[in-house]
């Protein structure tokens, strides 16, 4: 079979309505209606996030600027390493809101749990917890074995992740234990999702025991949206708070920059302290986090970790 004759039997066989493949048309058309409907409802989400992620974007240009006028740092090996995490860190912030914004909020909490570990990480070594290499796990001395360097790799990123998370919100980090029980099942409803999406799995069986029909494409349980809108602020805050670890000195970006990260901080943390005043426990235990582990040494600029805190 020739590459043509592949492509036309593909398109004899699956042509809807003159378009092959046309039986998308009507998941386009309900993801359209999705984004008309969590814009249309959800206004203060979309404000904050809009604005966190412009942001975001204009710090990350400002970042390109400051290494186009002065070049890379000296003396700080691992600036490279940091810029491109965050770059990373934004790329998939914009792929769970692109998601959630189509109508596909759980898929998109499934994703978010990739950048909760990764913001741990970066504020483990903001507070010098952990170095860069720490995180991938590289071993102490020069390993040419290929699997003995995974082996090793391997149980070197673990146990750096799990001395992070212990010390950020878990058993070494001080917090009340009422506060870390909290943060346990926040933490716990990421890797349910992650590994066999068991809150999808839950909520459409839910919709099926109410008589309703499964709907193909976009979710319209109300709650996957709003669990995906606490997560994505509680996450967009974190990331707010570690910014500034982009500065290759004080004050870089300049006071407009600084201005505007506080506005987004105080707004993040309306938003926190609005789920509190909802009686959700968890948005005072995560505010309470917030303020003791992701408030760093001031002044608050990239720095070379040694991993001795």
């Amino acid at each position: 079979m020739t590459v043509g004759e592949w492509q036309k039997r593909l398109a004899d066989t699956f042509t809807v309505n003159g378009l092959v493949g046309g039986s998308l048309l009507t998941i386009h058309d309900s993801e359209d209606a999705a984004s008309n409907y969590l814009v249309g409802t959800f206004r203060g989400q979309n404000v904050l996030l809009d604005s966190f992620q412009s942001f975001f974007i204009d710090t990350l240009m400002l970042t390109n600027r400051q290494i186009a006028s002065g070049g890379w740092p000296k003396n700080r090996i691992n600036y490279p390493v940091a810029v491109v995490a965050f770059f990373n860190l934004f790329r998939r912030f914009r792929a769970c809101e692109i998601l959630y914004i189509k109508g596909y909020p759980l898929d998109a909490y499934a994703l978010m749990r990739d950048i909760k570990d990764r913001a741990f990480m970066l504020a483990g070594v903001a507070r010098n917890m952990v170095t860069f290499s720490g995180i991938i796990g590289a071993p102490a001395s020069c390993v040419t074995d290929p699997k003995e360097y995974k082996k090793q790799s391997t149980k070197n990123r673990k146990d750096a992740e799990h001395r992070v998370m212990h010390g950020l919100m878990g058993t070494t980090s001080g917090l009340s234990t009422d506060v870390q029980e909290d943060l346990k099942r926040w933490d716990d409803f990421f890797h349910l999702e992650m590994h066999g999406a068991s809150v999808s799995l839950s909520q459409e069986l839910g919709e099926i025991t109410k008589g309703k029909t499964l709907q193909i494409g976009p979710s319209v349980v109300q709650d996957a949206y709003v669990m995906y809108i606490n997560r994505s602020s509680e996450l967009g805050w974190m990331i707010t708070r570690l910014l500034p670890f982009l500065q290759v000195s004080e004050d870089a970006f300049g006071k407009d920059w600084q201005h505007k990260r506080q506005v987004l901080d105080d707004s993040f943390r309306y938003m926190l302290e609005g789920f509190g005043n909802l009686g959700k426990r968890l948005g005072v235990s995560f505010t309470t986090m917030i303020d003791a582990k992701f408030l760093f040494k001031q002044p608050f600029y990239y720095f070379e970790a040694d991993g001795s805190a």
